[in-house]
């Protein structure tokens, strides 16, 4: 955007304000509204300003406040109607600050600006102190002081000094043209940069070069730049140019500090491009409201306003800064994220002791029965809240409407995908640094949205054991198959015997005729079946009736005959199709009476009356049973029936199993396929990073990890079996299955080898551990999980000792400050949605604190929210603050006793007070010489 929406702006701490160093007014005599002819009003002056959505302007005529007090009289008569609800058209609130361009001794033009309480009479004190001799509102005159003591005597008149437009004509910093010669003498500008306040230069042209023989001096100034308007008309103009200042409020004192932090900190150029002073994060909290809890809230709700960039909670031991932490982890319901260190990891003991419900006066606990949360986020332009209750009860997400109001969100899904926020805890990360690689691994799949390749691995997993239990119910069927051929076999060895002999054909013919007889009586059938199905059809041509009393006979006569006319073509369908049923019913029976099928019929009949008189022959015979003939060749068809159709049992299976290798196949690409997505972010994320580096490694490196996936696959949580799963010898892996798989050269093949042994049960294991796999395959499913078994990744992690890409350690070589600096260098080398530490510093030097946190957190805070807790003051005062809340216990209850800005004085005093080395840390940073040159 490229307004200012600094007053619409909603939320606490530092912001913006869009600032124009040098303006002028009628009352300087080189600008046109000098002329009587040109006169312009005082109200049109500021309108001007207004619409070009400027927020702060110094009012530097030259050497002249005369407009100062009738300005800043219309503007409180602007304000006030504006108060009573009629504002002037286009008025928008400022803030005027009283100033003066002077012309110094040389030729220098200067700009002092006031603050905004000053008046004419201060500008014309300090033009008498500097001894402008020349016209008011002209600069036709100079100082009969220097540019040097011009500098000092605006700095103590209590304003800021600031060489107009050093870079260009009559500016302190000008060069002769083609060289980088100072164009004044270097001896007075010299003396002018180093008169001890100086905090920056008005600079037209960022392609212009300092004067070689004071680069060094000139360096560490703010260059800020301002409209230089005179006129309403060409190039310079309210809004032409201007400068971004960050501060908690428009004050002398808040100008003076941002001078102090200078350019990419707090001062912006509006020639720089590519800075979006009011863009937010698509998501960031901004408040949390905790109530009655143990030692916060209890009695009046506490409640804490967030800025969307940076917010720091300071406060001494025991003041309710980690309170907030644990609240917004119940909040945002990230609880979740603490399982992976394991119960015994000290940032799990202390969350839980945190959760848990006071007992007694004494009892261990934080929260109470009626503990509520409240945590309010924006997510993508929505205001949503996040409610929590330790009873569990009522509604856990509202949004608010575009009319202002909370309602119930039709979801009330709280999950990291919906609200996406990232809270790490030292311990957390010192934990995830160590021996819970595990838990890091969870971060980077949520980071790298690696969740839906999970789903899709766990559903290709669901899918092959559908059809391995499928395979396994057609191999039952199968098993049939040997015991129905031998009966077959058997029973056409009986047949045998009578086909044999002389009645053979007519055995032949019988079985023909019956098959023959069987389709004739299917088809006679279907015959006679079709003239009831045309009726039934006939039945279903038919309008419905329209209801009594709609239609009148008489006045709806016209529409009734429509009626009779849209029946009338059904009616003669139902008329046409009785007629084919009666001509079916009569074409069948004549069908029936066909001479054809009589002459089949005697045939027919001729064949069973050939069989009957066979089975009256074998029975003269001697045959015990002259029914047997039929009764093999009933049986026979039935074998014959039942082993065809396991002849398509045998070709589902035989697709089935074709189907289940590919499908296994699409197991194991999904599960390299999450490998592969870890691995590529892990290296987009470090590719530069300077301080740490990863390596992904499929199926894990550490043979206790192995050792624990494994035995949570064989439901072997015990330490049985060590000599098969995982064997230490003096403390370290020495054999086992877990440990060839973490010592392995071709891991995928050593992983199907072990997955084969344990399937087989094969030689070589232990005689307790055989018989534990041989109950645990009686349950053919336990082989389907482990063939689709795949130890968890784990990460490789190196850390470079000189913090420069050189001199790569494994991380378990460093310290604990080392592996949590490497690993904290990770965290915040990713991500835009919000981030809440706590107490990251802590186990670091002042150096890593420095280099690697205050340096990053400047980095985050301009794509993501940060909120940190902290004790160090260089990572509230280096890192820059927008928002700070200060914590005290007092009266049994944890308080936020200051919040605002470090501009502010407060807030400043408790930086001082509360963390040691906080008074340092300010000056460091609001001192000329401290800053970086």
């Amino acid at each position: 955007m490229t307004n200012s929406v600094q007053q619409d702006w909603p939320w606490p701490g530092s912001c913006w304000w869009k600032f124009d160093f040098h303006t002028h007014t009628p009352a300087s005599t080189d600008t046109p509204w000098a002329r009587q002819d040109l006169q312009l009003s005082h109200e049109e002056w500021l309108l001007k300003f207004m619409a070009a959505d400027i927020d702060c302007m110094a009012v530097t005529d030259h050497n002249s406040g005369e407009w100062i007090d009738p300005l800043k009289a219309t503007y409180a008569e602007m304000k006030q109607q504006a108060d009573n609800g009629n504002p002037p058209a286009d008025f928008r609130e400022l803030t005027l600050f009283p100033g003066m361009e002077i012309s110094a001794n040389g030729g220098v033009h200067v700009l002092a600006i006031f603050g905004p309480e000053a008046t004419t009479s201060d500008i014309d004190s300090l033009r008498g102190a500097v001894g402008y001799t020349g016209t008011k509102g002209d600069s036709d005159g100079e100082t009969n002081k220097s540019v040097a003591e011009v500098i000092a005597e605006v700095m103590r008149a209590g304003a800021i000094p600031i060489p107009a437009h050093a870079d260009a004509d009559k500016g302190l910093l000008r060069v002769n043209a083609g060289t980088q010669q100072c164009a004044l003498s270097a001896n007075t500008v010299k003396q002018a940069l180093e008169v001890e306040g100086l905090l920056a230069v008005e600079w037209c042209d960022l392609n212009s070069f300092y004067p070689q023989a004071v680069k060094k001096l000139a360096r560490p100034l703010a260059r800020v730049v301002g409209s230089d308007c005179h006129s309403f008309q060409g190039d310079a103009v309210p809004g032409s140019r201007y400068t971004w200042i960050k501060m908690a409020s428009p004050t002398i004192e808040g100008l003076h500090l941002a001078l102090l932090d200078g350019n990419g900190i707090s001062v912006r150029r509006s020639d720089e491009g590519g800075f979006e002073p009011f863009d937010t994060p698509a998501h960031f909290i901004t408040g949390i409201e905790i109530e009655n809890a143990r030692f916060m809230g209890n009695g009046s709700p506490e409640h804490l306003s967030f800025t969307p960039y940076y917010n720091a909670l300071i406060g001494g031991r025991g003041t309710g800064k980690s309170t907030v932490i644990h609240a917004m982890r119940l909040a945002s319901r990230r609880d979740g994220d603490l399982q992976r260190l394991g119960e015994d990891s000290e940032p799990r003991r202390q969350f839980e002791h945190f959760r848990k419900v006071v007992s007694g006066r004494d009892g261990e606990g934080a929260l109470r029965d009626n503990t509520e949360i409240c945590l309010e986020m924006m997510r993508e332009g929505v205001a949503h809240r996040l409610r929590w209750r330790q009873d569990g009860r009522g509604v856990v997400v509202e949004e608010r409407g575009n009319g202002g109001q909370w309602a119930t969100s039709a979801s009330q899904t709280i999950n990291a995908e919906r609200f996406p926020i990232r809270l790490f805890s030292q311990g957390q990360i010192a934990a995830m640094a160590g021996d819970s690689r595990q838990a890091l691994l969870d971060v980077i799949d949520e980071a790298a949205n690696i969740g839906e390749k999970h789903r899709t691995l766990e559903e290709a997993k669901r899918s092959w054991f559908s059809q391995q239990a499928r395979l396994r119910e057609l191999g039952g069927r199968l098993k049939e198959r040997p015991e129905l051929e031998r009966k077959l076999a058997d029973l056409v060895h009986k047949l045998e015997a009578f086909t044999q002999s002389h009645h053979a054909e007519v055995l032949k013919s019988h079985q023909r005729a019956l098959r023959q007889r069987r389709e004739i009586d299917g088809t006679l059938r279907q015959l006679q079946a079709m003239p009831g199905r045309i009726e039934s059809l006939m039945q279903e041509l038919l309008l419905d009736d329209w209801p009594d009393g709609i239609f009148d006979p008489a006045q709806d006569a016209e529409i009734l005959k429509w009626r009779s006319n849209a029946e009338r073509p059904l009616a003669e369908a139902r008329k046409a199709l009785q007629g084919v049923a009666q001509g079916l019913t009569d074409k069948a029976q004549v069908l029936n009476r066909d001479e054809i099928l009589l002459q089949w019929r005697q045939r027919a009949d001729q064949a069973q009356a050939d069989y009957e008189a066979l089975q009256t022959t074998l029975a003269q015979q001697g045959v015990a049973d002259p029914q047997a003939f039929g009764q093999l060749v009933q049986e026979r068809q039935q074998l014959e029936g039942q082993i065809k159709a396991l002849d398509q049992v045998q070709k589902d299976q035989e697709r089935l199993q074709s189907e289940s290798k590919a499908q296994f196949q699409r197991v194991i690409e999904a599960r390299k396929a999450i490998a592969e997505a870890r691995d590529s972010f892990v290296k987009d994320t470090l590719e530069t990073n300077e301080f740490v580096r990863m390596e992904v490694v499929p199926f894990g490196f550490d043979a206790r990890a192995i050792e624990q996936s494994l035995r949570e696959l064989l439901d072997a949580q015990d330490d049985r079996f060590g000599n098969d799963i995982l064997l230490f010898e003096n403390g370290e892996p020495a054999s086992g299955l877990a440990f060839e798989l973490s010592a392995a050269a071709d891991r995928d093949a050593t992983l199907e080898k072990i997955k084969d042994r344990l399937i087989q049960n094969a030689a070589g294991f232990g005689g307790h551990f055989h018989n534990y796999l041989q109950r645990k395959l009686e349950k053919p499913e336990f082989a389907d999980h482990v063939r689709c078994w795949f130890p968890e990744d784990d990460l490789r992690i190196e850390y470079s000792r000189s913090g420069d890409g050189r001199d790569w350690t494994a991380i378990t070589q460093g310290s604990q400050g080392q592996r949590s600096a490497a690993l904290l260098a990770f965290l915040l080398a990713f991500g835009d949605e919000p981030l809440i530490l706590d107490q990251p510093e802590d186990d670091l030097d002042n150096h890593l604190i420095y280099e690697l946190i205050v340096r990053q957190i400047r980095e985050n805070k301009l794509r993501r929210q940060l909120i940190i807790v902290t004790h160090n003051p260089n990572v509230v005062v280096n890192g820059d603050a927008e928002m700070v809340h200060a914590f005290a216990f007092r009266g049994g209850q944890c308080r936020v006793t200051e919040r605002g800005a470090l501009q502010d004085k407060e807030v400043r005093n408790e930086v001082c007070d509360v963390m040691e080395g906080g008074r340092t840390a300010l000056a460091h940073r609001w001192a000329r010489l401290g800053r970086e040159v």
